[in-house]
């Protein structure tokens, strides 16, 4: 059994989309932390994990939208449940079908995938991260970039980032896990916020 450690993130530069948002006081890890919203003594308990109102989930107001914008804030700083929990909205209340619905859980499986790495399990790990991937992979046949996401670039590197799950190795929760790093309408300029 693996031993259930605090998540560290590696020091590297990573864009703030929602830099004004202070984190969580730790990255929840189950069983070595009280349960963010569930736990009197969690990190967000009696609060919503997102402040501010949520776009639609379609992908065409993602700018604008507190949800989207710090759950990738969360994800590439490693609080990968809370980037979950910050996402989830959206997938709920997007459009049954559509790219926004099948996008935003693929990330959330990428992201629980990334918990689950570091918990130790490869079983979880590779089916979280096959079907996250297999899921963002089909949203980036038909919009290569998706709420201002370079989808088959990341595509790309979550697969190379899990590629040693297929022989059965857990890949390092480290600089080699790939940020999320958003886009204006042209292909290099980030998103400032």
């Amino acid at each position: 059994m693996t031993a259930k450690l605090e998540i560290r993130a590696p020091l590297r530069d990573r864009p703030r989309y929602r830099p004004g948002q202070r984190f969580p006081d730790y990255r929840y890890v189950p069983g070595l932390h009280p349960h963010p919203v569930r736990d009197p003594g969690g990190h967000s308990y009696g609060n919503d994990i997102v402040a501010g109102e949520h776009a639609s989930g379609r992908g065409a107001d993602w700018r604008e939208s507190a949800e989207w914008l710090w759950g990738v804030d969360l994800f590439n700083h490693f609080y990968f449940w809370e980037a979950h929990e910050a996402w989830e909205s959206l997938w709920r209340d997007a459009e049954a079908g559509s790219d926004a619905k099948l996008f935003l859980q693929g990330l959330i499986q990428v992201s629980a995938a990334l918990l689950k790495t570091h918990l130790g399990s490869v079983d979880g790990a590779s089916r979280l991260s096959t079907t996250g991937i297999e899921k963002l992979s089909s949203v980036s046949e038909r919009n290569p970039k998706f709420m201002g996401l370079n989808v088959i670039e990341t595509v790309m590197n979550m697969r190379t980032y899990f590629s040693p799950l297929a022989e059965g190795v857990l890949p390092a929760i480290d600089d080699g896990v790939p940020p999320l790093r958003l886009c204006a309408d042209g292909p290099a300029e980030e998103i400032r916020r």
